[in-house]
């Protein structure tokens, strides 16, 4: 029986190493293909190779496929495939599942394990949902066995794609492209027999198949890429030359993707001895006049934070990506968090200037290196990039991005100051010390230090001299308070609530201010890419609206809020409330933003 869907999410789950993220990118390059929309979550277990058949090695993909463009990874799942019980028992502890999911399990394991399959069965019979049990053919298996124990994700990927409708030629092709020249010959043969197995057992076996209606041309070359290997090529086109780091989830993929692709633009890797090392290494090298970067999540940046405010205090530029996680310490490095707001507004000791930007999606991540490049610059401050595990994992779909190959700064074409809601600064911003140099100029001086210093560059103690360096610093943010312009707004420019949030949220309050849209609920949104400094305008914005309420990825309770609600709470002296602020390290559900907002406006009238 064939349904016709519009947008639908399901999920592969495998053991840790069993290829459940590479069944997942083939599949949803496939269904680009087709002129179908996609966003893939990872999931990624926090342990290196946990023992298979262990909650701890619970590994896969989240795919949400619609004929419309989708920001986010949705409410929940319709569909689950399972390669065996006990992740699919973990995964059911996540309450992601609708009421109306079915559930395919592979029986393969049941043999030897009938007391842990019976008590899933019957948690889901509880749960209300319907279970498809199957078991992969003898043939097959054996093939299994000949790749030593790999191969099953193939035999699910032919499932999956036999349930959507999609035609068994392109997975064919998009197999081969991913493993032509990997594999050898009979291997690759193998998988493709792996695939057209499952492909034929679920038409004849599975009483229900998909079909999601096309929104576009088939399109010839989409390009599948997540958050991190994106700000990797953007790191690149905006003319940066050195990336110093020291690995850590999830945060490293941008050092990997970077040690093969930097040097054939010029560009140096340099893996540090450790995270104070790194953020040294990239002052140093801007000291130098060689625009640089350093990447960390949260444990790392707390190690940063001394050189941090020494960039500031001695005028040198320096780019932090923050790719955040749940913590706080070592926490869950697998898992998303927008709790290192505060750290990188605040982190250093004393009074700090730094500006704080925010990626929302892949493309902001391609762009947001050029204009950290040219705040930096500008500035002579520190800028940082916040992602979270998110957005730096998930992989979309898209276009070919305009690519800029960036000299100058100057040089940074308007779409981009309009991406990131900001006009271009005054062209002399005074700076503490006057007339520094790069080294090397005979001309010129640059004293390094992070003691105060006057106009002049030369060690100071006295107190109208430190009062005007604060001043001199602190006037630089404010260049960029009065050019942010208005945030990006979804919904009308005033009612009843407005719903405000940052960084990865940004899908979410799109559609959930959508789905209010529809269902005539009186509510708005905002989001903000840049972070700190806040634009001048929001409280006259916020005046326009009853209620201001934030949505972040972040702890917050009746006695603390939130870091983005304290924030707003502190520049405009608004009473901001959060609306839903969890440390769960999954992300928020569009569904749940408009219930909440329903809620609230239920109970206020």
């Amino acid at each position: 029986m064939k349904e016709q869907k519009s947008i639908c999410r399901f999920e592969l789950l495998m053991d840790a190493g069993f290829g459940a993220q590479k069944a997942g990118d083939i599949l949803i390059r496939a269904f680009a293909k087709t002129g179908r929309y996609v966003y893939i979550e990872p999931m990624i277990p926090a342990e290196i190779s946990p023992p298979p058949r262990t909650r701890p090695a619970l590994s896969g993909v989240i795919i949400r496929v619609a004929d419309f463009d989708i920001t986010n990874i949705g409410n929940d799942t319709d569909l689950i495939l399972a390669s065996h019980e006990i992740v699919l028992d973990r995964r059911l502890d996540d309450d992601e599942t609708n009421p109306n999911c079915r559930v395919l399990l592979d029986m393969g394991h049941k043999e030897s394990n009938p007391e842990s399959y019976e008590n899933v069965c019957k948690r889901i019979a509880k749960l209300g949902l319907s279970i498809f049990p199957f078991e992969i053919d003898k043939e097959s298996k054996a093939i299994v066995t000949a790749l030593i124990g790999k191969g099953e994700n193939m035999y699910y990927l032919g499932m999956l794609s036999a349930i959507y409708n999609m035609p068994k030629e392109i997975l064919v092709e998009e197999i081969t492209m991913t493993f032509g020249k990997k594999l050898a010959g009979k291997i690759l043969e193998q998988n493709l027999t792996l695939f057209a197995h499952g492909y034929d057992h679920a038409q004849k076996n599975i009483i229900f198949s998909w079909d999601v209606k096309t929104a576009l041309e088939r399109r010839k070359d989409p390009i599948l890429i997540d958050g991190n290997t994106s700000i990797s090529m953007g790191i690149i086109d905006a003319g940066i030359k050195l990336f110093s780091g020291y690995p850590i989830t999830p945060a490293s993929s941008i050092m990997h993707t970077l040690a093969k692709e930097f040097p054939s633009y010029g560009g140096i890797v340099h893996q540090a001895e450790d995270e104070i090392a790194a953020i040294g290494t990239a002052i140093g090298s801007y000291f130098g006049g060689v625009p640089s970067v350093t990447c960390t999540s949260g444990p790392g940046l707390s190690l940063k934070q001394e050189f941090i405010g020494f960039a500031s205090a001695a005028e040198i530029p320096v780019i932090i990506i923050d790719a955040q996680r749940a913590g706080p310490s070592t926490g869950m490095p697998t898992k998303t968090e927008q709790s290192d707001l505060p750290a990188a507004i605040f982190g250093s000791h004393g009074d700090n200037t730094k500006i704080v930007i925010s990626v929302s999606n892949v493309i902001d991540c391609f762009y947001a290196p050029q204009m950290a490049r040219y705040l930096a610059e500008k500035l002579r401050l520190p800028v940082f990039i916040m992602s979270d595990f998110l957005t730096a994992n998930s992989y979309k779909i898209i276009e070919k991005p305009v690519i800029n190959e960036i000299e100058n700064v100057e040089d940074i074409p308007d779409f981009v100051f309009e991406r990131f809601h900001i006009n271009r600064l005054p062209d002399n911003i005074e700076m503490v010390r006057h007339l520094q140099s790069a080294p090397g100029d005979p001309a010129g001086i640059h004293r390094v230090t992070g003691l105060n210093t006057d106009a002049e560059g030369k060690v100071n103690y006295f107190s109208g001299t430190n009062q005007r360096a604060h001043q001199v610093r602190n006037e630089k943010v404010h260049h960029v308070r009065r050019a942010l312009k208005l945030p990006e707004m979804f919904g009308p420019d005033h009612g009843e609530v407005l719903i405000v949030g940052w960084g990865s949220t940004r899908g979410v309050i799109e559609e959930a201010i959508r789905l209010c849209t529809e269902e005539k609920i009186p509510a708005s949104g905002m989001h903000m890419r840049i972070v700190y400094p806040l634009p001048l305008m929001l409280k006259d914005v916020f005046s326009k609206f009853k209620k201001i309420m934030t949505i972040e990825l972040a702890y917050g309770d009746d006695l603390k809020p939130p870091p983005l609600t304290t924030l707003l709470r502190a520049e405009t002296l608004v009473d901001v409330k959060p609306l839903i602020c969890g440390a769960t390290g999954r992300p928020i559900r569009p569904r749940s933003v408009k219930n909440k907002i329903n809620e609230l406006l239920n109970h206020q009238s």
